[in-house]
C-alpha cells in the first residue's frame, strides 16, 4: 500500500475525521479497507487524492495510506467524493466522483487496482455518467441478466427536482450506453426537504448516495440520502437522513416505492450495506452530518426482516 504525506498512524474508528465511508470485507486477507472522502480538495501545495484506512475489526485501524494519487493532466481537479470499491472479474473497481476544470461537469469515473487497498489508476476515460450532466455519488449495480449500470444522482443544482438515474455499462466498464433510466424523483417524498445555497442562489431538493441491495424476499432496495423535515415522525429530528427505495419486481427498472418509515433520521447519512467476516449486516454511514469537521464513520448493525431492514443498535 502507498505512503503519502500523512503520517500513517494506529487509529480508533471514532479518531477518523471521514464523510461517505464505505467499507471493503476482503476474505482473502481477512482485513477491512475503509474509504471515504477525506481529502478532497486537496491543501495548501497538495492537490486532493483518495486515502484508505485497512483495520483487521471495525474498531481499530492503520492509516491513512493513498488510495489513488491522480497523474498529471487526470481529468478530475477536485470534489474527490465518495469512493466505493467493487470487485468485479477478479479485479477491483473504483467508482468515485471527481469536478472537472472549469466548464466541464462533475460526473463519476471508473479506477482500478489489483488489490483492494490500491493503488488505483485509472480505468474510464473521463466520467462515464453523461456528458453535460451534474452527477455524483455514481455506485455499481448489475443485474440478474448480467447487464452492468452506474446508479446516480443527477444534482438539485441541475434538476430542481433531484433525481436518481441509471445508466448501462459495457462489459468493460470504460463507458456507458443507452437512455439513461429514472429511478427516484425527490420531489415526491413526503418526508424531503428543500435544499438551498445561498452562493449560488438555488434551492431543490438534495439526492446524495444510491447504493443497491438484494434482499432476502426478492425486493431490490436502494437506499439513499437527503434532508428531512422537523417532526416528520416521532423519531424524526430534520436532519440529513437515510431513506428506502424498493422495486418488489427486483429490476432496476422499477417499479419503485417508496417507504414511508426513515432507515435513519438522526443527522447520518450516506450510507452503504457490508457484512463482516461473521456475516453481520451493517451500514456504514457518517455521523454526524453537521458540523462540518465532526464527521466520523459509523457502523451499526443491521437485521433484515422479510419487508424491511431495522436498525438493531445505536
Amino acid at each position: 500500500m502507498e505512503k503519502g504525506f500523512r503520517t500513517i498512524r494506529k487509529v480508533k474508528t471514532d479518531e477518523i475525521h471521514i464523510r461517505d465511508p464505505f467499507v471493503f470485507p476482503f476474505e482473502k486477507e481477512n482485513k477491512y479497507y475503509l474509504f471515504g472522502t477525506t481529502f478532497a480538495d486537496g491543501c495548501g501545495d497538495k492537490d486532493p487524492i483518495f486515502e484508505v484506512y485497512v483495520g483487521e475489526n471495525l474498531a481499530d485501524w492503520e492509516g491513512p495510506y493513498v488510495a489513488f494519487n491522480p497523474s498529471k493532466g487526470f481529468w478530475g481537479v477536485r470534489h474527490f467524493w465518495a469512493p466505493e470499491v467493487f470487485e468485479i472479474d477478479r479485479r477491483f473497481y473504483m467508482f468515485a466522483t471527481f469536478k472537472g476544470g472549469i466548464g466541464e461537469s462533475r460526473g463519476t469515473g471508473i479506477l482500478v487496482s489489483d488489490h483492494p487497498g490500491g493503488s488505483y489508476k485509472v480505468h474510464s476515460k473521463g466520467p462515464v455518467t453523461p456528458n453535460n450532466w451534474e452527477c455524483l455519488d455514481g455506485t455499481f449495480y448489475e443485474d440478474r441478466n448480467g447487464q452492468r449500470w452506474i446508479v446516480f444522482c443527477h444534482e438539485w443544482t441541475q434538476e430542481y427536482e433531484g433525481k436518481i438515474k441509471a445508466i448501462r455499462l459495457n462489459k468493460e466498464l470504460k463507458k456507458s450506453f443507452g437512455e439513461a433510466v429514472e429511478i427516484l424523483n425527490a420531489a415526491s417524498m413526503e418526508w424531503i426537504r428543500h435544499f438551498c445555497d445561498p452562493r449560488i442562489e438555488k434551492v431543490g431538493f438534495l439526492t446524495d448516495a444510491p447504493f443497491m441491495y438484494e434482499a432476502i424476499n426478492g425486493d431490490l432496495i436502494m437506499l439513499w440520502s437527503s434532508y428531512s423535515k422537523p417532526n416528520y415522525s416521532d423519531t424524526s429530528y430534520g436532519g440529513y437522513t437515510v431513506a428506502v427505495a424498493r422495486s418488489k419486481s427486483g429490476n432496476l427498472v422499477g417499479p419503485w416505492t417508496h417507504d414511508e418509515v426513515l432507515l435513519m433520521d438522526r443527522n447520518a447519512g450516506h450510507s452503504s450495506l457490508f457484512r463482516d467476516f461473521q456475516g453481520q449486516l451493517y451500514i456504514s454511514t457518517h455521523y454526524p452530518d453537521t458540523p462540518h469537521g465532526s464527521e466520523r464513520p459509523l457502523f451499526v448493525k443491521v437485521q433484515e426482516r422479510e419487508s424491511c431492514l431495522e436498525i438493531v443498535d445505536n
